[in-house]
């Protein structure tokens, strides 16, 4: 071979398997960032035909309750989420009216939020408790907590519940734009308990919503999408896209606070699990420099993958040390 052309050949393929090692890290990025919705099971129970809240067990992430929408008995589900299959029942001592969400606090008490009102003309819109102690019983005893809003009755189908401090909230159905309104701590039973409305810009037509494990986020659906939400400022931090079910009203946040599972009305409706990738925290600004900015692997680690993983960059320094030798050898012999 010509001296002159071998020298080129050893930079051509030097260039080419970099091309290659690029191509294979951004291919590997990209499929794990598009991991699609997954179907998880389905509720065959004939009984759960109009799924309108769905929350996780603090204690058991396949252990998942939900309860029917207006029109159907008291009646609180425990399902195994692989199966979809019923495990249990809790008969409510309580006449509901229209139950919209459920949501679950710290200590396991589950809490019903009897406050849909397409019509916002209801006075008895109110909260239940369900005492962890109490789930699995037949006529469960609950304690009813009133509920009223400042500018009178309205629409609210979401109940999200601060897994850190218990904070309760509940976000209005409107049709161009919900509210957030807070609830007073502690409630109370003998009286009603007035909700604020707080700032923020809330997407309209929110069926249901769910802190995530760590109290940074709020999930709220909508028929077509979801939102991440900020507590601190109630604004969207992102937007996401939940697969097309017959009416989807429910969503329940996993731990992994990368996922969450959302399900529909209707008899047979399937639990489908939607993965997402959460924005990183921001930096705290009373942390040292080498908090804030933590070692490369360490980072990539946070992030999910994000980035060249550790390993392609040392293939890639080897590439470039075997070929930059063979190269110096050619151009010797040459």
């Amino acid at each position: 071979m010509n001296p002159r052309h071998r020298r080129l050949l050893i930079p051509g393929l030097l260039i080419a398997l970099l091309v290659v090692v690029v191509i294979a890290s951004l291919a590997g990025k990209a499929d794990a960032a598009t991991d699609g919705p997954q179907r998880v099971s389905t509720l065959d129970d004939p009984r759960i035909n109009e799924s309108s809240g769905l929350v996780l067990s603090i204690d058991d992430a396949d252990r998942a309750y939900t309860i029917n929408d207006s029109g159907s008995a008291p009646i609180v589900y425990a399902l195994d989420v692989p199966s979809g299959r019923t495990v249990g029942t809790t008969r409510v001592d309580a006449d509901l009216v229209d139950t919209e969400a459920l949501s679950i606090d710290a200590e396991g008490t589950l809490w019903i939020a009897d406050t849909g009102d397409n019509r916002s003309t209801r006075t008895d819109a109110a909260l239940y408790s369900l005492p962890a102690a109490e789930q699995g019983s037949d006529a469960a005893a609950v304690t009813r907590y009133p509920v009223t809003y400042p500018g009178g009755p309205i629409d609210v189908e979401a109940l999200a519940v601060d897994p850190r401090t218990g904070d309760k909230f509940l976000i209005s159905k409107g049709l161009f734009g919900g509210t957030v309104f807070s609830l007073p701590d502690p409630l109370v039973a003998d009286q009603p308990n007035e909700a604020v409305a707080m700032k923020g810009e809330v997407p309209g037509l929110v069926t249901d919503a769910a802190f995530t494990k760590d109290g940074r986020h709020v999930v709220a659906r909508t028929y077509t999408s979801a939102y991440l939400l900020d507590p601190a400022t109630w604004d969207s931090v992102m937007s996401i896209d939940v697969p097309s079910l017959e009416q989807g009203e429910t969503l329940a946040t996993e731990p992994s606070g990368r996922s969450f599972l959302v399900g529909s009305e209707g008899a047979g409706s399937p639990i489908v699990r939607v993965s997402y990738s959460p924005p990183a925290p921001a930096p705290d600004p009373t942390a040292s420099v080498a908090a804030v900015q933590p070692p490369v692997a360490a980072k990539e680690q946070a992030a999910g993958g994000n980035g060249f993983p550790g390993a392609t960059w040392f293939w890639a320094l080897v590439v470039v040390g075997l070929l930059t030798a063979i190269g110096a050898a050619a151009t010797r012999r040459s």
